[in-house]
């Protein structure tokens, strides 16, 4: 038994963080009519002045609700439903792995980021 009690903690330690790293990925729990700018109002402005905020879209259709289907950070998956065309061509591209619209565009803002301005969408993904 003495010497199974090493890997069984370490076992033990190994699932206890990753329910905390998965916890961590959860929103906090706030009340449905509590609107996203009461604790994200920066984040909402600089969305807000954006083409997707002047579309009126909402912080919902890419992170999900708070109480179900939360992402801090979108996939491409959250994209394409308005940018499908543009999803495919980053799913096709090079070094693929992790790669989401934020790979190449900045957070709320998704202007391009430095490098990434050239028409890589126009282009086809190349």
């Amino acid at each position: 038994m003495n010497r199974l009690l090493p890997i069984i903690l370490t076992g033990c330690c190994l699932l206890f963080q990753a329910q905390v790293a998965a916890a961590a990925k959860l929103h906090p729990v706030v009340p449905v009519e509590q609107d996203c700018a009461e604790c994200h109002g920066d984040q909402e402005k600089v969305w807000f002045d954006g083409k997707h905020g002047l579309m009126n879209v909402k912080c919902i259709a890419c992170h999900g609700a708070t109480d179900k289907n939360f992402a801090n950070k979108p996939g491409l998956a959250a994209c394409r439903g308005c940018h499908a065309e543009q999803v495919t061509q980053a799913q096709k591209s090079k070094n693929k792995e992790g790669k989401s619209c934020f790979t190449c565009h900045e957070g709320h803002a998704l202007t391009a980021k430095g490098s990434a301005t050239g028409s890589y969408h126009a282009k086809g993904g190349k």
